[in-house]
């Protein structure tokens, strides 16, 4: 089901935004962050998909929407990993949930509030790059001829659009030097452990319902669902 829930702003405000939960009484057991920017328009699908498989194995899952993300009406330009982080320890703490599994690039705005999953890690800074390599491209089809390095520079000192997405100079920077933290309490998965496509890479996404069971089978039996 479809609840809201009260997101933190920098400004010191709330922004309500959407969350998807499985849980229809009691707090979820586990908060799910889907990948940054397009990579997680791809991977809902099967996200959704696991949250589904999770509930058949007693676990239950919420995964919210953050400031700037999906149906969020707040402007992507406002967005920092900073704020990003500060939402999802907002959104641990509101929900109550006992763990957490980030996916890919979202693996950076884990800040170990609880006892957290890494999926398929992802160095922020090279989803960066493959985004502004992407601009780059789209800019050549269209005469504009600005090298990957060129964007990224521009997007750091002014900010800018980047394969889509408007980012902010803080977000370029944080993207750039951030670096996932394997801190204790970190649970990591390879995706060479679950098997299956790298639904991520795909420009249609999709689901796979072998991989969703495997992934859910590690989460389950990690947190002990009965």
């Amino acid at each position: 089901m479809f609840i809201e829930w009260p997101a933190p702003l920098p400004d010191g405000g709330t922004s309500m935004e959407m969350a998807l939960s499985t849980a229809r009484k009691a707090n979820p057991d586990l908060l799910i962050i889907p990948p940054l920017f397009d990579e997680a328009n791809r991977v809902r699908a099967q996200l959704v998909l696991l949250m589904r498989t999770l509930q058949d194995l007693g676990l239950t899952s919420v995964m919210p929407d953050l400031p700037g993300t999906n149906e969020s009406l707040q402007p992507q330009a406002a967005q920092t990993l900073s704020a990003w982080r500060a939402a999802v320890t907002s959104a641990t703490e509101h929900f109550g949930v006992s763990r957490a599994l980030f996916v890919r690039s979202a693996c950076t705005l884990d800040t170990g509030a609880v006892p957290a999953f890494h999926y398929a890690s992802h160095d922020p800074a090279k989803l960066l790059r493959a985004m502004a390599r992407a601009q780059s491209l789209a800019e050549k089809e269209a005469g504009n001829h600005r090298s990957p390095s060129e964007i990224l520079d521009s997007a750091r000192a002014s900010g800018g659009t980047i394969a889509g997405w408007q980012i902010a100079p803080a977000m370029a920077q944080q993207l750039c030097e951030t670096q996932t933290d394997q801190s204790d309490g970190v649970t990591t998965i390879a995706h060479e452990e679950i098997g299956g496509r790298a639904l991520w890479l795909s420009s249609e996404g999709g689901i796979d319902e072998k991989q969703a069971k495997a992934l859910a089978a590690v989460i389950a039996k990690e947190a002990g669902a009965s």
